[in-house]
């Protein structure tokens, strides 16, 4: 009668730690990073933040970030100058909302900005973020096109997951 209840016990205790096993291994198998194309329209505020809209593309857009939402940059640091070309090494924070109350992400961008012609290169990282946005992560590289007057365009490609 012993053997059958210390059988009856290891059985249990072994289909609790494949079970276990499978609960840690299948949400982090489940997420792959997806393609995703952002645009933004910034708009310039000279006594604060920049201010503008966003739609998201691509794979991720939907299912791994939401659509569509506006942004604000939460920080701007100028982190170098090469007078010779006029060009200025920018860095720069964002915080996205998006429109549909789902939450907002956070994105940090690493900027070449040339300011003889208003174009940019960048790198972009994504970490994080408030509601269905808490475990965002990706990157990318981003390009911008001045607006003018009001601003310019910045289109982010790359890679997200949560």
């Amino acid at each position: 009668m012993h053997g059958s209840r210390r059988r009856m016990r290891s059985a249990i205790a072994l289909i609790a730690a494949v079970l276990t096993v499978l609960a840690v291994v299948a949400p982090a198998a489940a997420g792959s990073p997806m393609p995703v194309t952002i645009v933004s329209h910034v708009t310039f505020n000279p006594d604060a933040f920049n201010t503008g809209d966003f739609s998201a593309s691509g794979a991720a857009a939907g299912s791994v970030v939401c659509p569509e939402g506006t942004f604000v940059d939460t920080f701007i640091h100028f982190a170098g100058f090469q007078s010779d070309r006029g060009v200025v090494q920018l860095q720069v924070a964002k915080t996205f909302t998006c429109a549909d109350g789902s939450g907002s992400f956070f994105v940090k961008l690493q900027i070449q900005a040339n300011f003889d012609t208003g174009l940019e290169t960048f790198t972009w990282v994504a970490d994080g973020g408030t509601g269905a946005y808490t475990a965002l992560h990706g990157s990318g590289r981003g390009t911008t096109v001045p607006n003018a007057p009001i601003g310019n365009i910045n289109t982010y490609e790359g890679f997200l997951l949560r």
